[in-house]
């Protein structure tokens, strides 16, 4: 019955977008000059779509933009409010940003405090990242619809965005990636009890975070199309292992969906898809091999915290795509990095807690028998997402 489900379901995720990470990010740069600020705000073309919805039929999207910078940017030095000296100058970036550039007029000296407030009608979890320049130095800090207000005073010069801000936004990222969320509940369905899950989860830690520090700084740079796609198998391989309960159903399942990614693999080589050969021949070694082993008389509970730490190194260069996306200076690339990390750690955390909550709560109000379908449930629709995601990003 679970593999009617699962294949059900993911017969489903063939429609669609394989889009999982929604949050909208931008980035601005403002120099300070003795008589004012300028500016450099960048976003994706695709993000700034969102803002056709509030404008006039038949407005560009370069106007679009436009009008928003000027609704939702303010500036202040000092006591007095700066004026925009004329309409921000936007173009569309051959790499496929956006770009608006212009200057505010601010008389008066004294410390600067700057509002974005470009997409707060339009997304709650959109984040930006400003970089202050002055003659002393670079200062950064994170915003979101909650802080949108940056100060810059006296002691700016030279200044990471913060650890809390850093801290909030790898917990929010963890939060506010479906994929993630999933990934994390599937290893809570293979293995039971506090100390097995603690070394499934700290297998998952140790693996995301080696990978998240080898992105951020550079060293390892992974096409970012085929890690989504990765992590989108991740989910459908801890689905497909907990739906399987007998010896022969594991091997089966080995030997078929070795052969079911071989034939994607051949697909993916003639339409150009994301995924290289040697990845994929890695999916079909790692799925024979590791499914007739269980299969043979393989623990579980023995693998789950190699096979969590293995899936870790993929999700933790997906974890890196926001620190490198909203272009931190070099220099303030480590101090950033641990705050998220530990942010993200929290995230996971939380997810484990509060999905073991459920389960008590649930376990003292639920017949067995609603519990056994509920887990069905949840196999199903982690296959369903898992297949969703891997080949709608692996081919699209």
């Amino acid at each position: 019955m679970i593999r009617a489900l699962c294949l059900l379901l993911a017969m489903l995720a063939f429609t669609g977008s394989a889009e999982a990470h929604e949050r909208s990010r931008s980035n601005s740069i403002w120099a300070e000059t003795a008589e004012g600020l300028d500016f450099l705000f960048y976003l994706e073309a695709r993000q700034a779509t969102l803002f056709l919805a509030i404008s006039n039929s038949g407005t560009s999207l370069e106007a679009a933009f436009q009008q928003r910078l000027i609704d939702g940017l303010r500036a202040q030095r000092g006591d007095q409010v700066c004026a925009l000296a004329s309409p921000p100058r936007v173009r569309l970036r051959p790499d496929g940003r956006l770009e608006g550039r212009g200057h505010w007029d601010c008389p008066e000296a004294g410390p600067v405090s700057i509002e974005v407030r470009v997409f707060s009608p339009l997304s709650a979890n959109h984040i930006h990242f400003i970089r202050f320049e002055t003659g002393d130095g670079i200062a950064e800090r994170v915003l979101a619809r909650g802080r949108p207000m940056a100060d810059f005073g006296s002691g700016a010069a030279h200044s990471p965005a913060g650890w809390t801000a850093f801290l909030a936004l790898g917990f929010e990222h963890i939060l506010g990636g479906p994929d993630h969320v999933a990934f994390v509940l599937g290893l809570m369905l293979l293995v039971s009890g506090w100390r097995r899950l603690t070394m499934v989860t700290l297998g998952f830690t140790l693996g995301h975070s080696a990978t998240l520090a080898l992105a951020v700084l550079g060293h390892v740079s992974p096409p970012g199309a085929a890690i989504e796609s990765l992590i989108g198998f991740s989910i459908l391989f801890i689905a497909a292992e907990a739906a399987l309960t007998r010896s022969a159903e594991f091997r089966l399942a080995g030997w078929g969906g070795g052969a079911l990614l071989l034939g994607l693999a051949v697909l993916s080589a003639l339409s150009g898809g994301w995924i290289t050969w040697p990845v994929w021949l890695g999916l079909v070694v790692m799925t024979v091999f590791y499914f007739h082993w269980i299969g043979s008389g393989g623990r579980i509970d023995v693998a789950a915290p190699f096979l969590s730490a293995g899936f870790g190194l993929v999700h933790g260069v997906g974890f890196a795509g926001i620190l490198l996306e909203i272009d931190i200076s070099r220099d303030q690339l480590l101090p950033s990095l641990l705050p998220f990390n530990v942010g993200v750690e929290l995230g996971q955390l939380a997810i484990v807690i509060a999905g073991l909550m459920l389960v008590a709560l649930l376990g003292l109000f639920t017949p067995q028998r609603f519990l056994g379908w509920g887990r069905a449930v949840l196999i199903g629709g982690l296959a369903w997402v898992g297949t969703f995601w891997f080949l709608g990003r692996a081919f699209g």
